[in-house]
């Protein structure tokens, strides 16, 4: 298989429209007055215990604990459950002394401070690549934490608006649910220091200027981004499948659906709100539309956008916000109606 069939098939539509998953990291600590960095095997073992299979918590390079629940038909069914694995996750830590901080960034610590907990050869070798551009590749794996949500594509056009909408609105929903204030254990004037980390990891590898993106040519455009960054130097980059997954651009295609990956970890009272406004923005057909209108005119200036996100600030930031609003009470009527009629 070559490289652009591979990113053809990351584009496929998914099997269930409308579908929507998220993943949740947390940043584990212990939990006194002056917090260390939580050691993932302390609660490795509990959580086996605690969660069935299908959601169990997984760790991050830098030890961030990673929720995924299975994707559901409705954001409220997905929302629910998303709560109660955080909350099942808090209490089962809380045994342990330790806490899960919801944050982009380590609030307490700094590289030097956290290691790099899983040494894999891909983890290794992303960080050689990393270190050669500069210290935030090292941040990017050690200290951030997202909320990531999951939509199904799908076919023809309206997957393609689905792929714009998603990487377009970025920087205003970055900005909107900003949530990271820390850089290095300290306080910055950022709002999102992760996405600051973000822009300067290797933007060959995470596209926060927006090389990866062409309206008219988005699997063209991909291709060329993934062509273009370089393969990690370990045996499995041969296989074009696996290149793939070694690119973190703010939007990564994953055969069959999206995955929105630019929002900061959020608290568990604002998860639910920032699911549904991604949701609403690439699953509302209305939404889709009035935010390409909006936004497709700017599509040539993301690196901007993206510089102008992570200080909590990005233009159209509170017309997109609208939008999702609105596509979110659609979505909700939507529902209600269907419930109603398959009574």
């Amino acid at each position: 298989m070559t490289l652009a069939d591979a990113v053809r098939r990351q584009f496929m539509p998914g099997a269930c429209p409308g579908r929507v998953g998220a993943e949740v990291e947390l940043i584990a600590v212990t939990d006194d007055r002056s917090p260390r960095p939580a050691d993932p095997a302390l609660l490795a073992a509990e959580f086996d215990a605690g969660f069935v299979a299908a959601a169990r918590p997984t760790f991050e390079p830098g030890g961030q604990l990673e929720l995924s629940p299975p994707p559901r038909s409705t954001v409220a069914a997905l929302i629910d459950d998303v709560e109660r694995l955080v909350d099942r996750a808090a209490r089962i830590a809380m045994k342990r002394g330790i806490r899960l901080e919801a944050s982009g960034t380590n609030p307490y610590h700094s590289c030097a401070d956290v290691p790099l907990c899983a040494r894999t050869p891909r983890y290794l070798a992303m960080q050689r690549l990393f270190d050669t551009v500069g210290p935030h590749g090292r941040r990017m794996m050690r200290l951030t934490a997202s909320l990531q949500v999951a939509v199904e594509l799908l076919p023809g056009r309206a997957g393609h608006e689905q792929w714009q909408v998603a990487n377009l609105a970025g920087p205003a929903l970055t900005a909107a649910f900003a949530n990271s204030p820390h850089l290095d254990g300290r306080r910055v004037a950022f709002d999102s220091a992760r996405t600051h980390i973000w822009h300067g990891v290797d933007l060959r590898r995470t596209g926060y200027d927006g090389r990866h993106l062409d309206p008219a040519d988005p699997v063209g455009a991909y291709t060329a981004f993934a062509t273009r960054a370089e393969r990690l130097p370990i045996a499995a980059a041969a296989d074009p499948q696996y290149h793939l997954n070694t690119l973190f651009p703010p939007v990564r295609p994953r055969r069959g659906y999206l995955e929105v990956r630019y929002l900061d970890a959020q608290p568990i009272e604002r998860i639910g709100e920032a699911i549904a406004t991604v949701d609403a923005l690439v699953n509302d057909p209305t939404a889709r539309r009035d935010a390409l209108d909006l936004l497709l005119p700017h599509a040539g200036d993301m690196e901007r956008a993206w510089l102008a996100a992570a200080t909590g600030s990005a233009p159209h930031a509170d017309d997109v916000l609208a939008i999702a609003r609105a596509g979110m009470a659609r979505r909700l009527t939507a529902h209600d109606l269907s419930t109603v009629g398959g009574a």
